[in-house]
């Protein structure tokens, strides 16, 4: 059967608008009567019920969240481990259930706002704003000539926003606890071995011992020795690079913990005393001393970390330039306060009368400066000096060494003043697991409030430490061979070349060619070293177990901090839980509305389809008797009804472009005029 014309359909269109005229198949006995518009609609079942199966997301998401609010500081398990696993999946599907739920919902604001009265480019932005990106375009396209339409867009930024936050809303972190331990540091000089007249013998062993084997460790090659020495960098690559030296220098050979050289650490600054001071890890420290502060308690024996403040000292030296010791070394001088001048012997090798001789032979010795005021200030004291009574003077030591003054060998000797810094040291100690050794280390360094920067009382403000000291340091790490330099002796000259002794060297004690400020530094650790290995070799050897009961007064007592990692625990990301959670609100939100809104409604939806284009159109042959009828219904009963886009008045100089039943309809052309 032929198709009508468009003529025809034309006709027909102006003969149902002609008033007063009706219809003869209108009388027809067989037309359908009309149906009201309740008859026509969808039930009310449909209506509502399929809008309302889309709370089920915002539900399920809701529920999710709960959970996921639940597991808030919980330890880790499956259940946990499982939800997170979850949340990856529910935030890949997160903007896919967000447009299920917020795309109808602005279709449904359409058909409202069309059966209340709206514009063709609210209508518009509403129906086809379905996604992000759409509602962006629709946006730039309608200039945004409605403040809602911005807030259109804002709500579909919550698309992908919503689903980052969901999988970013729960973490797995590691838990740390924090306790406060007891701690005991040891201060030293209860057991000097020079305070005591009973079985001096194993003492003056433990002593000698003791700073043989600290100076003979490789951390002493690279102490003192950055830009002082030519072999340090190379000294530096023997230990296994800078990171690895300065790692080994962090304790002593038991452990005790090494207390740097403050005034030697790069950010150290005198005008700020109190400052703390960090202790690199990437660089060689230089220390004060090669024996460090025994420590007690203060951790667990278990994985954790532990910090803690200990109070130490130590000596610094302030020396002269070398310069000849002829004139001081002349018997009627009384310059040096206990070597013999008029002794025909070698200086080097006099030993104390009533000593414990060792039969080395040093090529250096040490005395203090004979001045009456200094000596009645700093050999008063009968006890180790612990006490607050600060001299008014300085202690004066000597060293001295023969050194080659063409054409003999002449005796060169340096005057030092000494002084004490009292610090404070923030030592933090680590053990990685159970099983694991603890190492500990200086992290920070300060000087000690209340206390002078540069005390005048020294370790060595005792007649009876001094004497020791005077004897037995250029004696103890000699060598047997005469000529020989010791350990000592090569530290002071070269730290680099201290375990290398192998050739003889006859001026061994000339240190003329240290720098001054090398050879300070280098002389004070020496004998800080020194006195510390006078003090209970049981203590410093770790020989003495590690209870806090019934220790003397040379014990500090401290608080440690004891950190440790227990189970993992779930922790929310509350700004994330926080947008997930106000997205999941603005889902409810718009899937009730939804529901509500399409309860009020009673136009038809036929903006929602195609179908919507053939009402009412004098281009389109189907029956419309059925204006009641919604898009999806009318899409149900003309699916089968072939359409085109064509042109409808091809015969008429200017075309008319409209789609049609009407197939024979003429084609496009780019270069025709349309209407």
């Amino acid at each position: 059967m032929a198709r009508p014309s468009y003529v025809e359909l034309q006709s027909l269109a102006s003969d149902a608008e002609t008033p007063g005229q009706e219809n003869d198949a209108s009388s027809e006995p067989h037309e359908k009567p009309h149906r009201t518009l309740k008859e026509q609609s969808p039930s009310r079942l449909w209506t509502i019920g399929v809008p309302g199966l889309l709370l089920a997301i915002p539900i399920l998401y809701t529920v999710l969240l709960g959970i996921v609010a639940s597991l808030h500081n919980q330890k880790e398990s499956s259940f946990g481990n499982n939800v997170r696993e979850a949340l990856q999946v529910a935030s890949t599907l997160w903007p896919i259930s967000f447009a299920a739920v917020l795309g109808p919902f602005l279709r449904t604001m359409a058909l409202y706002r069309a059966e209340k009265g709206s514009t063709l480019g609210a209508l518009e932005f509403l129906s086809t704003s379905q996604t992000t990106f759409s509602a962006f375009i629709n946006l730039a396209l309608f200039g945004g000539t409605h403040v809602w339409t911005f807030a259109v867009v804002a709500i579909w930024c919550l698309s992908p926003l919503g689903g980052q936050a969901a999988v970013r809303s729960i973490g797995l972190f590691p838990n740390s606890t924090t306790t406060k331990i007891p701690a005991m540091h040891y201060l030293g000089g209860d057991m000097g071995i020079f305070l005591n007249a009973n079985v001096r013998e194993e003492f003056i062993f433990n002593l000698r011992n003791n700073v043989a084997s600290v100076f003979s460790t490789p951390d002493v090659l690279v102490c003192h020795a950055n830009g002082s020495s030519d072999g340090f960098d190379v000294a530096v690559q023997g230990l296994g690079g800078k990171w690895q030296a300065a790692r080994i220098g962090q304790e002593d050979l038991w452990r005790n913990v090494r207390v740097p050289f403050l005034e030697l650490l790069p950010n150290y600054d005198p005008e700020r005393p109190k400052a703390w001071v960090e202790v690199p890890t990437d660089r060689v420290v230089s220390y004060a001393s090669f024996i460090g502060v025994p420590i007690r308690g203060g951790s667990m024996s278990r994985a954790g970390n532990s910090t803690m403040i200990v109070r130490s000292h130590y000596m610094t030296l302030k020396c002269g330039e070398a310069f000849n010791g002829s004139t001081w070394l002349n018997p009627t001088a009384h310059k040096l306060l206990f070597h013999n001048m008029s002794s025909l012997g070698d200086l080097t090798l006099q030993y104390h009368s009533s000593g414990f001789p060792i039969g080395t032979r040093p090529n250096i010795f040490l005395d203090a400066v004979n001045d009456t005021k200094i000596m009645k200030e700093h050999t008063s004291l009968i006890h180790y000096p612990i006490n607050d009574t600060e001299p008014t003077t300085k202690l004066k030591i000597l060293l001295g060494g023969y050194c080659l003054d063409y054409p003999t060998s002449t005796i060169f000797l340096r005057t030092c003043d000494i002084s004490t810094s009292y610090v404070d040291v923030e030592v933090r100690c680590t053990r990685l697991t159970a099983l694991d050794d603890q190492n500990c280390r200086a992290a920070r360094i300060r000087h000690t409030p209340g206390f002078p920067m540069s005390g005048n009382l020294t370790s060595l403000s005792n007649l009876a430490i001094l004497i020791g000291t005077t004897w037995e340091f250029p004696f103890t790490t000699s060598d047997y061979d005469y000529g020989s330099p010791s350990l000592i002796e090569m530290y002071l000259k070269d730290p680099p070349q201290t375990l290398s002794r192998s050739s003889k060297n006859t001026y061994a004690g000339c240190f003329t060619n240290v720098s001054l400020d090398a050879f300070e530094a280098r002389f004070a650790t020496s004998l800080n070293t020194f006195v510390t290995a006078t003090f209970n070799s049981t203590v410093l050897t770790g020989a003495d177990g590690t209870s806090l009961e019934n220790r003397n007064i040379m014990w500090k007592s401290t608080t440690a901090t004891w950190s440790e990692f227990t189970e993992s625990i779930y922790t929310l990301h509350k700004p994330w839980f926080s947008v997930w959670l106000f997205s999941t609100i603005v889902l409810f939100l718009t899937a009730i509305a939804n529901v509500a809104i399409r309860a009020i409604i009673s136009a038809p939806d036929f903006l929602s389809g195609v179908a919507g284009l053939t009402r009412d159109s004098p281009f389109i042959d189907v029956p419309q008797d059925r204006s009641g009828e919604s898009g999806s219904d009318r899409l149900q009963r003309l699916k089968k009804t072939e359409v085109r886009i064509c042109d409808v008045q091809s015969a008429e100089e200017v075309g008319r472009i409209a789609l049609t039943t009407d197939l024979d309809g003429g084609r496009l052309a780019w270069r025709r005029a349309y209407e």
